[in-house]
């Protein structure tokens, strides 16, 4: 009862969070879209007509600039002076061909017309007309007369628009015009005559339309005296006489909410500078807030179903939330043993987890322990030459997500000989120190190798670094100062040559070693390259000395990849050599000699089918041959030798655990210290021969003790817990239950 009560309490909060989620976007998303919808979507509809009315403005400027521009160039023309039009027939024809020409430069122009002032007649870009012609047959005006017509042109002294009704019919009923009239001279008291641009209010009215788009309104242009040019009405209520005085009582700039007939309306006004026409659009406000009224009831049932929706969509979210919980957390509970319910405690899924979290923490502790475990094992298989290709190489680093610096690469090998002792504190501080002290233009990486006593550096440089003979000198110089601060010693240090690959870092190791064995012959502290090695030997010209000790260096520590190599290389030179049969024999039986020393050396006796190659050889390739089967045998040998003296470390030091895990103060330090190695090489070292890591062994051994104790006596579990060293009995007791599954006391009933 109480788990469900549990598990119903956290599945409402999961729920109450998911709904939350849910609600407080949508109401949140509610409130803007109302906002927009009714508040927002009337100032924009007023912004963008202001936008589009301002535009339409600067487009009528254009024209007015135009026809000015036009007329000004009309009253200068040569062609088009009083004397020169009436000078003759042909003058007048030539009047006529020039006025076309300006009527086809000026689109929207229906026709252009020349008046002399006290003439009865126009000129025009189609011909000469009479003033009755022109105003009652060419255009049929409806609202004046050739007398009218004659008046206002003789009195015009500044320019002036008149509005035209004519009888001519069109798509859309009765066509009207506007009669741009200009005075000219332009600018003069006196003129002699007035210049007549005829445009359709068609053609203007068509760039006023697009101001209201599909609302309706009305838009209207007026002069500087209040006279209507050009309208464009969808509103039935707003006729053109009535326009004049809503317009004339709002004459402001802007845009402003206004009434009229008691209907609200919204008013865009502007005014040109240059024309000094005036530019309205009225648009009723009902319209506005009745797009979104319609909308209403749609918009009710889609929140209503937005609910709905999301309510089922919470509940099936928290129940695929709470799913992956409670199964975690009945995992958890079957772990504990019904831990909780025994102790009468109420507690939530989440708390199981939690409590589930803290146990496993030190989980991760041992994981972190185990990187440089792993790191180190990495190292030595490099330096071993374990790695078959590329490929297997990158993917191990990948997939331990190491980082490796470096284009090219050398190994130092550092040893101090066997009868010198270096504590465990200074092991470890000099493999800190070398994992940490800054080298110029390279990074270096150190491991011990406990059999040889010596520590190994890999060294990784930059690209572009000259990996030449001073500059490793110079890095090994560090290392041997460092390891004199740590430990006191001053160590022998043999450098291999570089290689560019880190897959072939095993060659330069191989020649380090042997630059260390080759050190007899320096003294203790010296720093020996592997390519001075062959200046210490005998001279000689038969073959390559660095690669025969390369192949010696690579039998011993059981390198096959690498000795074959070597070998293969000493032959090829071999076959090279043009000399006699007898001086050639000569070479191979020396190279048969280094061969017989090496054995020598391992204690290690030829088999006699291999003897048999190695004296009765008639070619290269069979001494090859032959050569081949003892560098087996030799590599096997050096390899079995040390896992003979791995196993016999292991055994005692296991034995040294067996015979003192009881002790509190038994650690990792002191163990370490006892067998004179570091303590990553010894925790490297345990987990490869137990397969544990020291505290995972010490607490078995322990536990075994505990549970042999508890079979056998009957002392106190507190005692019994002091007795295999353990101080913190709460601590073992909790270890023992999540090992065993159940409590001290119940192993004790169970096995008594």
């Amino acid at each position: 009862m109480k788990t469900s009560l549990s598990r119903s309490r956290l599945f409402k909060q999961i729920f109450l969070s998911h709904v939350l989620i849910f609600a407080i976007p949508f109401i949140i998303l509610s409130a803007v879209v109302y906002y927009n919808a009714v508040v927002k979507f009337k100032s924009e509809i007023e912004s963008s007509n202001m936008y589009k009315l301002n535009q339409v403005m600067n487009s009528f400027d254009l024209v007015a600039k135009g026809l000015d521009n036009t007329a000004s160039r009309l009253s200068i023309d040569p062609k088009l002076t009083p004397f020169m039009v009436k000078n003759g027939t042909y003058k007048e024809i030539e009047a006529i061909e020039e006025l076309a020409k300006y009527k086809a430069n000026n689109a929207i122009v229906e026709e252009l017309a020349l008046y002399f002032h006290g003439d009865s007649q126009l000129y025009t870009s189609i011909g000469l007309n009479s003033l009755d012609t022109f105003t009652q047959r060419t255009y049929q005006f409806a609202d004046m007369d050739s007398a009218d017509l004659a008046k206002q042109m003789n009195e015009l002294l500044l320019p002036r628009i008149q509005r035209v009704d004519t009888r001519l019919s069109g798509s859309d009923g009765e066509q009207t015009l506007l009669a741009f009239m200009y005075p000219i001279p332009r600018n003069s008291q006196s003129p002699y005559g007035t210049i007549v641009f005829l445009v359709r209010e068609r053609v203007l009215a068509d760039l006023v339309g697009p101001i209201l788009g599909d609302f309706n309104g009305s838009v209207y242009i007026s002069d500087a005296q209040n006279n209507i040019i050009v309208s464009s009405n969808r509103e039935s209520k707003l006729a053109e006489p009535d326009a004049k005085q809503f317009l004339a009582q709002n004459g402001e700039q802007g845009i402003h909410d206004v009434s009229f007939q008691g209907e609200p309306y919204s008013l865009m006004s502007m005014k040109s500078e240059i024309t000094g026409w005036s530019y309205v659009a009225a648009m009723p406000t009902r319209q506005f807030l009745g797009r979104v009224l319609e909308m209403r009831t749609f918009i009710l049932l889609v929140c209503l179903a937005v609910i709905v929706v999301g309510i089922v969509i919470a509940m099936l979210l928290s129940s695929r939330q709470y799913r992956p919980i409670r199964s975690i957390a009945d995992q958890v509970r079957s772990m504990q043993g019904g831990k909780a319910a025994a102790e009468g405690r109420k507690v939530s899924e989440l708390d199981l987890i939690r409590d589930s979290v803290r146990a496993t923490e030190h989980l991760k502790e041992q994981i972190d322990q185990q990187r440089p475990i792993i790191r180190e094992q990495f190292f030595v298989k490099l330096l071993a030459g374990a790695f078959q290709s590329r490929q297997e190489l990158d993917a191990f680093i990948a997939r331990e997500k190491f980082a490796f610096a470096g284009a090219t690469w050398f190994v130092a090998v550092a040893s101090v000989g066997g009868g010198e002792y270096i504590s465990t504190q200074s092991r470890e501080e000099l493999l800190g120190v070398l994992s940490t002290a800054a080298l110029p233009h390279a990074e270096r990486y150190g491991v011990e190798m406990i059999q040889d006593n010596a520590i190994v550096i890999l060294f990784g440089t930059e690209t572009g670094c000259d990996c030449t003979r001073d500059y490793r000198e110079k890095a090994v110089q560090d290392i041997a100062d460092l390891f004199e601060q740590c430990s006191g010693i001053r160590p022998t240090i043999g450098v291999g040559n570089p290689v560019t690959e880190l897959l072939y870092v095993n060659r330069s190791y191989i020649e380090a070693s042997a630059a260390i064995e080759y050190s007899v012959r320096g003294r203790r502290g010296d720093i020996i390259f592997f390519d001075q090695i062959s200046q210490l030997q005998e001279s000689s010209d038969w073959y390559s000395v660095e690669e025969q000790i390369r192949l010696v260096q690579s039998m011993k520590q059981g390198n096959k990849e690498a000795a074959k190599e070597s070998l293969q290389a000493l032959l090829g030179d071999l076959k090279g050599k043009e000399v006699s049969l007898f001086y050639l024999r000569c070479m191979c039986f020396d190279l048969i000699n280094t061969f017989l020393r090496t054995m020598k050396e391992l204690q290690l006796t030829i088999q006699p089918e291999h003897r048999q190659m190695l004296t009765e050889f008639t070619s290269l390739e069979q001494l090859g041959q032959g050569m081949h089967g003892l560098i087996g045998d030799i590599c096997d040998h050096a390899n079995a030798s040390k896992e003979n003296k791995n196993s016999e470390l292991g055994r005692d030091i296991l034995a040294y655990i067996g015979d003192n895990f009881k002790l509190y103060d038994l650690n990792l330090e002191k163990i370490s210290d006892h067998f004179q190695m570091s303590l990553s090489y010894f925790s490297r070292f345990m987990k490869e021969q137990t397969g544990y890591t020291f505290t995972e062994y010490v607490t078995h051994l322990r536990m075994e003790e505990v549970k042999r104790l508890l079979r056998t006596t009957d002392m106190a579990i507190k005692d019994i817990i002091a007795s295999v060293g353990y101080s913190d009995v709460p601590n073992f007791m909790r270890k023992f239950k999540n090992s065993e599954g159940i409590t001290l006391g119940q192993y004790r009933k169970l096995h008594t």
